[in-house]
């Protein structure tokens, strides 16, 4: 299956999802949509790495992440930004669909905040997918660098190089939900 398959399966998935959610109480259909997007990125994540046991070694990880670089045309500097990009549109998607969603029925002050707050949420998973390519050639973009930086990471929480591909990837979803919600409050967001 080509790369491109892959996206139109992925986005085809998160469409049904959205889908299937609509019309059910507003608590049911963001645990829905987390579930989806859930799967759909951990199907990403494992398709584009090709995780198993053998690839949690250090050669397993540097390919994995040099086969996700490879999809935009680069190598294993550009793989945590490739990874971080399925998360960080689902995760803007899922955030301004629920918390900042649009509701005729509200005043105008709090329908203009919700409607910047989803303009800095897109935003903010942009800047966080360009940090996470950012962050792991902040040293250098040998192998052994990146490597490190990773392993550096994810030692924060008590794993290594893993754990930091994981967080690597998954904060830009933190940053958007965060620059978000502050730009909904600076512009009178009541809820």
């Amino acid at each position: 299956m080509s790369w491109e398959e892959r996206d139109d399966n992925f986005s085809d998935f998160l469409k049904e999802g959205i889908q299937a959610a609509e019309g059910i109480s507003n608590d049911i259909e963001v645990a829905k949509n987390v579930v989806d997007t859930g799967m759909g990125a951990s199907a990403a994540v494992s398709a584009a790495t090709g995780l198993t046991v053998a690839a949690t070694s250090g050669a397993g990880i540097t390919s994995g992440l040099a086969a996700a670089g490879s999809v935009v045309g680069g190598g294993m500097a550009m793989g945590p930004a490739v990874l971080a990009a399925g998360p960080a549109y689902a995760g803007a998607k899922i955030i301004n669909d629920t918390l900042f969603k649009d509701n005729s029925k509200l005043p105008s002050d709090e329908r203009n905040a919700r409607a910047a707050a989803r303009t800095a949420t897109e935003l903010g998973a942009v800047a966080g997918v360009a940090g996470a390519g950012a962050v792991t050639v902040a040293g250098s973009a040998s192998g052994a660098a990146i490597m490190s930086t990773l392993a550096g990471i994810g030692g924060v929480v008590g794993g290594g190089a893993i754990a930091g591909t994981a967080i690597v990837a998954l904060a830009p979803v933190a940053a958007a939900g965060a620059i978000g919600y502050g730009i909904y409050k600076l512009f009178g967001g009541k809820g």
